[in-house]
């Protein structure tokens, strides 16, 4: 079993509302981002920001650890950190807005070997990135002004191909939000 933080600390800016509590087929985005981890996860870590209250109404009838990032001004990776603070066990990082993951892309990950692992769609990058327990400590302590790339680029890191677009998919605008309605219809006639 792993632990799963969920970053939803954002302001939202280009979407201009909270998108985390956009609705597809009448459930919360976020909700759909958790939904593939349930069935592997022991924990899972939703990280808040600005929209913490929000988020927690729609969330607290689940059995979810909700932490708030008051300092989620300092951008995502203080939300990062906020988040793996709470891990007891290895673990995923995955935006709240990367929703619809496929259960067997986090099969392949949880099956690698490396220290990190990061999933890899036609040659883009994606998410989840799977890192050890044994490096929690190292990334609490990496440097503030920095990222999570940065620090998966530090070490030596596993890319794992993976047929999921949904990996290097997420929701910046109104666009984005439509588009992937669409895309997840599509990928259900597929199936």
């Amino acid at each position: 079993m792993v632990d799963v933080v969920i970053l939803a600390g954002g302001k939202s800016t280009r979407m201009k509302q909270n998108k985390m509590l956009l609705e597809i087929d009448g459930i919360p985005l976020i909700l759909h981002t958790i939904k593939p981890f349930l069935k592997f996860a022991k924990n899972i870590i939703v990280v808040t920001g600005k929209y913490d209250k929000e988020i927690r109404a729609v969330l607290n009838k689940y059995p979810y650890k909700i932490v708030n990032n008051i300092n989620y001004e300092l951008g995502m990776f203080s939300s990062v950190k906020t988040g793996v603070k709470e891990v007891e066990n290895d673990f995923f990082i995955i935006p709240g807005d990367c929703p619809f993951i496929d259960e067997s892309t986090i099969e392949k990950l949880l099956n690698g070997t490396e220290l990190i692992r990061c999933p890899l769609y036609k040659n883009k990058e994606g998410h989840p990135i799977f890192i050890s327990y044994s490096l929690k400590n190292e990334l609490l302590n990496f440097d503030d002004n920095r990222n999570l790339k940065v620090f998966r680029d530090s070490h030596k890191y596993e890319i794992i191909n993976v047929a999921d677009k949904f990996v290097v998919t997420n929701l910046n605008s109104f666009l984005d939000y439509t588009n992937i309605q669409t895309e997840r219809k599509d990928s259900t006639h597929e199936n």
